[in-house]
């Protein structure tokens, strides 16, 4: 099924459950919105999608104006605010799966790596948080060896994320100094519910391998490459690629475990050491690191959300309008990732023989323009067709792809990373 196609019809299905009372009576606090109140739990929810990264004054005053339709009530901004906590992050959380279970279960063709494999990766960021009482004990509370006194909070955000399909798969948020691979398993635990790992291979970075780790994958039979640390002892015996094991202990009734390792040379001249569960002899050491590499476009991902979709600027400061949000971006970068994916086909096969480079369509564009419509969608204010208008703006509206790009990565002091100040609103 066409990608764009599926997208309508997961809209479609969001649709039906913001409708559905059975559904927000399921995503509600107990006590909440049960009266015949100004705000309902679908005005709050069209908001949240509606919602920009202006102040909540400008918003307010947007919505009246852009969606009469909705027939939002002229409140105050304490009574959104308030009103936003008796709706449980689930509720989000239910939206953004659904566009990952119905992706899967209507695309025809998953796309493959060298047409083997499809291939997942796993990788964490951290993300900036306004100050609260519930952050703070919700994500702990951080603070700076220079000025004890100076304190904030941030929070660990783990995705698995399909690259072949530019779909996330599965999203959590966490405490900082939680543990990210107690993370990456909750997400192979979604997998498996989507039954999702058969010709699969989970990529990981530096930091998730372990013993525990490494035998989860292979008693389950399950593909893994895993970069390693150099001060290993699987690093420091590997020469070239070679077959080791993972010795067991009777104590605990764990088995020996072979473990196939793999000496990669970058283009910087650094040696990196890769360990895996495949041991297909087909595969060179060239093509173990072209598939590492295949785990970048999570890093771009994390790109998008926080630079794109601005989500560490966050317009409530509640554990609960975190997770609202967190949510809400997912949902909006698989949405705009479907109708990305039907653009670049229809622009691939109509290209031109003479041209330089190749095309995709804008992300950005496609981010903004779905932004804009699920709000409206979502209020009743327009039709599915418009989103037909919206893919062909996304073909028109097209970016080069220049191969050999590179971008040398800044290491900065995570003191001068913090992101919210309470006095600032974008103006536009």
């Amino acid at each position: 099924m066409n990608s764009l196609l599926i997208c309508k019809q997961t809209l479609q299905k969001i649709s039906e459950l913001i409708q559905s009372k059975e559904f927000l009576d399921s995503h509600r606090l107990k006590n909440r919105f049960i009266r015949k109140g100004f705000l309902t739990m679908t005005h709050i929810i069209v908001y949240l999608f509606y919602t920009s990264k202006q102040s909540m004054s400008i918003n307010l005053s947007n919505i009246l104006q852009d969606l009469p339709e909705l027939k939002f009530p002229k409140v105050s901004k304490q009574a959104v605010s308030k009103a936003r906590q008796g709706i449980i992050p689930s509720l989000f959380m239910e939206l953004f799966n659904v566009s990952v279970d119905h992706f899967y279960d209507s695309i025809d063709i998953r796309k493959k790596w060298k047409d083997l494999y499809h291939i997942f990766a796993v990788d964490g960021s951290k993300i900036s948080l306004p100050n609260s009482i519930s952050n703070f004990k919700n994500y702990g509370e951080m603070f700076s060896k220079k000025n004890p006194k100076r304190r904030w909070t941030m929070a660990l955000c783990s995705t698995i994320y399909d690259v072949c399909n530019d779909i996330i798969v599965h999203g959590l948020l966490r405490p900082y100094l939680g543990s990210e691979r107690s993370a990456a398993l909750q997400h192979c635990a979604e997998l498996e519910k989507l039954d999702l790992f058969k010709d699969s291979v989970i990529v990981f970075d530096r930091g998730y391998f372990s013993d525990a780790m490494f035998r989860y994958f292979a008693n389950k039979g399950y593909l893994c490459v895993m970069r390693i640390r150099d001060k290993i002892k699987f690093a420091k015996l590997c020469s070239g690629d070679c077959i080791m094991t993972l010795p067991g202990d009777s104590k605990l009734g764990t088995e020996d475990i072979k473990v196939r390792v793999i000496s990669v040379r970058l283009d910087g001249g650094e040696i990196e050491y890769l360990a895996t569960s495949i041991f297909d002899e087909s595969l060179t050491a060239a093509d173990f690191k072209d598939l590492y590499f295949m785990r970048w476009p999570i890093e771009q991902k994390y790109g998008e959300l926080k630079n794109q979709c601005l989500m560490e600027e966050f317009s409530g400061a509640t554990s609960t309008s975190i997770e609202q949000e967190f949510f809400i971006n997912l949902l909006l970068s698989n949405l705009a990732a479907m109708v990305k994916r039907a653009a670049d086909n229809h622009i691939e096969d109509h290209k031109k023989s003479t041209n330089k480079y190749r095309y995709q369509a804008n992300r950005a564009y496609i981010l903004a323009r779905m932004k804009w419509f699920i709000a409206r969608f979502a209020a009743n204010v327009c039709s599915l067709s418009l989103l037909d208008d919206i893919f062909k703006g996304a073909c028109a509206i097209r970016s080069q792809i220049q191969p050999g790009r590179s971008d040398k990565r800044n290491k900065r002091n995570s003191d001068r990373e913090r992101k919210h100040f309470n006095n600032r609103k974008r103006a536009l």
